[in-house]
């Protein structure tokens, strides 16, 4: 056992014993080799206790509340004559609380720093010094200066059975287990500690074993009798061996004396009367198993003649032939000493009719011994082995602890590099975007002649036909090395040739990642030549046209948040007396690239149509539904406004979310929010939406589409707030974090 760490198993501990002044109450320093040097005080009172010896000894734990009624027993029963010496063993924890991320973890002391393990120690020790004065107080109560007596060691027991050893204690109180382990039929002791020292302390050593206030049991001191083998032919070190050495404390006599019963003191430790032992009146069945054996062997003849009484396969000086000489060796000693004898002469003739009792009293002591001793045994078995099993399992909770603090770390750095990664994938796409179209401006605006348009596209074949709405019909086309969407505009209505020309080259200016690009026009023909986008419009995803994948809920949320962001674009491009409208914003306009990135295109066209309400309402009855996209009060007063774009923005937005045809969408959606059954009728082939960004999507698209426009949100302001977390990664994982901490927080309420 090491006392100490990092000290040899072969060095013992430094040990200090001596009594206090009247000021000391706490723990002093440590010595050089690590122990506890400390202070105390003095005794008190009953008749159990050997008034030969004047120094008694409590082992007091830890806890101070645990041994308040234990220190009620020693006050009690401990004379005061008697000076009593507080016995405590520092056990070192073997594992420091680390704190990590917030959590924390048990973690071995040899896998820290000294630093922390030093710091740690420090707290320990204030904890013991703190227990110590407690103790001291209580005495003190009683005008008591115990002393005291403190060392550190890995095991209790262990530090336990060291001090009885090296100070020669012979009188130990001691718990027998915690408070809420008694019961009125507990009879012996019931922690290991105990256990152990019950079993491995000095024979000498007389020991009270008390638990809640009560005593337990009592191992009596004992006296080896035999220098061989036992009965059962083996040598324990566990105070279970019968020596016949004759002790210092023996009598004179030569005879082996047993040491008093708590009831009948004497002044010498191990004298006592032949007769109670003939007589059979000590021996009580609460009696220790020592205690019952040393008595047997009180009288030296009685000894020889059981020993003698029943062969044996081993030799020992108190067995067969060696036996018998052993007691003619002691006939002749006591020879001619009759009259210095306790008893009479002819007083062993008249007792020996009681030997076979004896016997059989003392083989079933030796055979009960055995069983005690393989059942503890197999507890100490078992308790190294739970004992090995707690040290693996706080070793894998160490270990679990670290993995996942170093999981932890590694997921934050992967969002940081993720979030990282999609700022500069974005800033390299508008970076990307910006030098096409400043390319772009450094040439001249395209016009292209009629012909060169019908050969783009065989003549305006219907197969390459792409789309068709109200302002007429949209070709896919090849030009001049370039793949683009000619847009075919219905001559009706339209502005001279001159002025739609002019406005087409205004509108290719506009240069935004989310607005497609017009590359040129053809006023003979009243057309415009626009980017061709590789996975057509919205409005074919939502219907997955040609079997292809539905969009993701991430990736509807995302173009919610790019036509908005485009919307917000266009409306602040000129001054607000004469901002550029969409005037047709629906999802068979919006249209999307190789990376699902949306643009917004057909922008602007009606600025080319003559302005009045006739001319633009005959264009929205076209086979697309137009109207229904189209702001009410447009209706009353024939002027579009860029709040006639948020009301269209406001349908797209509830198409996005449930997937529905845009007739009747408004009034499904309002009833579903106030029945709370908004889940009902979102679009499930997008996955699982979020229930609050659902809800917030939601609630936008219908305040964009209430009929007074004052009633409508500025797309800037109210609604970027509400979308612009979904078209950054980092910042929507954040949302949805908030959104999951404040349901639970609800939840709670």
């Amino acid at each position: 056992m090491n006392f100490l760490r990092g000290s040899s198993p072969q060095q013992q501990p430094q040990i200090y014993h001596y009594k206090s002044d009247s000021n000391a109450s706490s723990l002093s320093s440590r010595s050089s080799n690590g122990s506890f040097v400390s202070d105390v005080s003095d005794p008190v009172d009953p008749d159990s206790f050997n008034k030969a010896d004047d120094m008694v000894y409590v082992a007091m734990g830890k806890e101070s509340k645990e041994w308040k009624a234990n220190f009620v027993w020693v006050m009690q029963n401990v004379p005061r004559n008697k000076q009593i010496t507080i016995v405590h063993i520092n056990q070192p924890s073997k594992s420091i609380p680390m704190t990590v991320y917030g959590v924390v973890g048990w973690v071995p002391a040899d896998q820290v720093t000294a630093k922390e393990v030093a710091a740690y120690r420090k707290v320990e020790n204030e904890k013991m010094n703190k227990t110590m004065s407690t103790y001291m107080s209580m005495f003190a109560r009683f005008k008591i200066k115990p002393e005291k007596l403190i060392i550190e060691s890995d095991d209790i027991a262990d530090g336990l059975l060291s001090l009885i050893t090296k100070h020669g204690i012979t009188e130990l109180v001691m718990g027998a287990g915690a408070d809420k382990t008694y019961s009125k039929t507990m009879k012996v002791p019931v922690s290991p500690t105990a256990l152990t020292v019950q079993a491995r302390a000095d024979p000498a050593c007389k020991i009270w074993f008390v638990c809640n206030g009560k005593l337990i049991c009592t191992r009596e001191p004992y006296i080896p009798t035999t220098s061989g083998p036992t009965a059962n032919g083996s040598q324990r070190s566990s105070g279970q061996t019968y020596n016949g050495s004759q002790s210092d404390r023996n009598t004179s006599n030569g005879s082996v004396q047993t040491g008093s019963s708590l009831s009948s003191p004497t002044d010498d430790r191990y004298r006592g009367s032949r007769s109670d032992h003939l007589d059979g009146t000590s021996m009580s069945a609460s009696t220790s198993p020592y205690t019952e054996v040393s008595r047997v062997s009180s009288s030296g003849s009685l000894v020889v003649d059981l020993w003698d009484g029943k062969p044996r396969n081993k030799s020992g000086p108190g067995t067969g032939d060696q036996g018998r000489n052993h007691y003619r060796d002691n006939n002749k000693t006591h020879q001619g000493k009759d009259d210095d004898a306790p008893y009479p002469k002819g007083r062993w003739t008249q007792d020996a009719p009681d030997s076979n009792d004896m016997k059989r009293q003392r083989d079933d002591i030796l055979e009960e011994l055995h069983r005690l001793e393989g059942q503890r045994d197999a507890l100490e078995d078992a308790l190294a082995s739970a004992k090995h099993m707690v040290k693996d399992l706080q070793t894998k909770l160490s270990e679990a602890h670290c993995l996942v603090f170093s999981l932890e770390r590694e997921v934050e750095e992967l969002q940081q590099e993720r979030a990282c990664a999609v700022k500069e994938v974005n800033l390299l796409r508008e970076r990307v975007w910006e030098l096409e179209h400043a390319t772009r401006e450094k040439e001249k605006f395209f016009e292209f002649s009629y012909e060169e348009l019908k050969d783009a596209t065989n003549g305006f074949d219907n197969s390459l036909k792409i789309g068709e709405g109200g302002y007429g019909s949209m070709f896919k086309g090849s030009l001049r090395g370039m793949t683009v969407a000619i847009k075919l505009l219905n001559p009706q209505g339209m502005r001279a040739k001159d002025e739609f020309y002019q406005e087409m080259d205004a509108l290719s200016k506009l240069t935004h990642l989310n607005v497609s690009t017009i590359i040129g026009a053809c006023p003979e023909a009243l057309a415009v030549v626009y980017e061709f986008l590789e996975n057509g419009s919205l409005e074919d995803r939502l219907s997955c046209k040609d079997k292809t994948p539905p969009l993701t809920w991430r990736a509807r949320a995302r173009i919610a948040a790019e036509i908005c962001s485009a919307l917000i674009f266009l409306h602040s491009t000129n001054n607000k007396q004469n901002p550029v409208i969409h005037g047709d914003l629906k999802p068979s306009n919006i249209l999307l690239d190789s990376n699902f990135v949306s643009r917004l295109g057909d922008y602007g066209i009606w600025h080319a149509l003559e302005a009045n309400a006739t001319n633009i309402l005959s264009r929205c009855s076209g086979p697309m539904g137009s109207f229904v996209y189209m702001d009410p009060e447009f209706f009353a007063s024939g002027e579009l406004r860029p709040c006639s774009d948020v009301y269209s923005f406001g349908i797209v937005l509830l198409r996005l979310l449930t997937g529905r045809p845009a007739m009747g969408i408004l009034n499904e959606v309002q009833k579903a929010v106030e029945r709370g059954s908004l889940d009902d009728i979102l679009d499930k082939s997008a996955g699982e939406w979020p229930a609050e960004v659902a809800k917030r999507i939601a609630v936008l698209g219908m305040k964009c589409c209430e009929v007074k426009r004052e009633m409508r949100p500025e797309l800037a302001t109210e609604a970027w707030q509400v979308l612009e977390p979904m078209i950054n990664p980092p910042k929507l994982v954040d949302f949805l974090k908030a959104c999951e901490e404040a349901a639970e927080k609800q939840q709670n309420v």
